[in-house]
């Protein structure tokens, strides 16, 4: 029999993307079902019908996650919905990846960008660190260079507080007494590499991430002056993608180049760095730093949020109007649609969960169930 690929629509193959892969045999053609990305373990499938025919899926984009299938092509078409999350136990890595060149000393809202990035980082009440304190494994380096290797210097220069769990304070004293380098320069490319390397020494964790934060363009270690190192920054990214690394790059600075934070975004998740958010529907969204520490903490969390995700893609078109149809149960108990604590329709095939069921998601959840009956085409709205 042969074996052909479906030809899908641009909003699918962008859904596709973003999650993991699992191959269905229907009508003689291979098709891809996608289910929601997260950080989340899902209940494996006893054997990849793919393998079966002889074939190699492609590389899923977070490789410690797993997908329960629909039954077959008709569920996907008829809005069937059969989602059951269990979250892993173990806390994901993040490494902070803080630029500490020189004009990180310049002037940002009422502060500076070093000032108002590391009280974003280190408040004890609203900083990312204390929201990330049990839910984490944290490391933090800070990463310049003095003319890059020129000299025989060492470069990239780096700072660094070792992964570790539960133990946020030793990572705030040492931010908090740190000032970035005089003269230093950004070879963000060499430091993205370094911070890979020194996660992919640590054991297997479900999900590793680097968040770095940067205020300039790139330059390299090879050449410090000018600043040419924006695609040495883009492989960097892609590179850690191949080694089931996500990078996250946020802007400190309102000046910082769109074209390169754009580019990194979409080598993140696994895109075409050339894809432009608002333009190309696969395209992922620029990250600014807000100027006040609050906001920034608050924009850092999402971030990061999604290693445990209160946004579920449904993987196929349910419709809103079907909300009293659905079940979404977390840890036993079944969420009421359209409350403050519950869950509520993004668009046609994603849902969101809020308030305190949110919080528990991103804490301390075991399990999470979304079922959808199906229903006739024609139906579905």
């Amino acid at each position: 029999m042969m074996v052909r690929r479906c030809s899908w629509d641009r909003r699918q193959r962008a859904r596709c993307s973003r999650a993991k892969r699992c191959w269905l045999l229907w009508g003689g053609c291979l098709l891809v079902a996608c289910g929601a990305r997260s950080g989340l373990d899902l209940e494996s499938l006893d054997a990849d019908p793919a393998e079966e025919l002889g074939l190699s899926p492609a590389r899923p984009a977070f490789p410690e996650q797993g997908l329960v299938p629909a039954t077959n092509f008709d569920d996907l078409q008829r809005g069937c919905v059969d989602i059951r999350r269990r979250y892993t136990p173990t806390p994901p890595t993040v490494m902070l990846l803080i630029d500490q060149s020189a004009s990180m000393n310049e002037a940002f809202g009422a502060s500076t960008r070093w000032d108002v990035l590391r009280q974003a980082i280190i408040d004890p009440e609203d900083g990312l660190l204390a929201w990330l304190d049990d839910n984490a494994r944290i490391g933090l380096t800070l990463y310049t260079s003095l003319d890059g290797y020129n000299r025989g210097r060492e470069c990239p220069l780096l700072d660094r507080i070792e992964v570790q769990l539960g133990d946020t304070d030793s990572v705030r004293q040492f931010y908090a007494g740190s000032e970035p380098m005089p003269g230093g320069d950004t070879p963000t490319g060499d430091a993205i590499d370094a911070s890979v390397a020194n996660l992919q020494a640590l054991s297997a964790d479900p999900a590793k991430y680097v968040l770095l934060l940067t205020d300039g363009v790139p330059d390299t270690c090879a050449e410090p002056n000018p600043q040419n190192g924006l695609e040495e920054a883009v492989a960097a990214v892609e590179r850690a993608y191949a080694q089931g690394i996500i990078v996250r790059a946020v802007g400190v600075s309102p000046a910082i180049e769109r074209l390169g934070l754009q580019r990194m975004a979409n080598a993140a998740a696994g895109l075409p760095p050339d894809l432009v958010f608002g333009v190309d529907a696969e395209a992922q969204e620029p990250l600014y730093a807000d100027t006040e520490p609050r906001a920034l903490a608050a924009q850092l969390k999402g971030v990061i949020g999604d290693v445990r995700n209160c946004t579920i893609e449904l993987g196929t078109r349910v419709g809103g109007s079907r909300a009293l149809e659905g079940n979404v149960v977390l840890d036993g108990e079944v969420l009421e649609h359209d409350t403050a604590d519950g869950w509520s329709f993004v668009d046609d095939d994603t849902i969101r969960v809020h308030g305190s069921a949110c919080n528990r998601v991103l804490g301390r959840g075991e399990t999470l169930e979304v079922t959808f009956p199906c229903r006739q085409p024609d139906e579905i709205r």
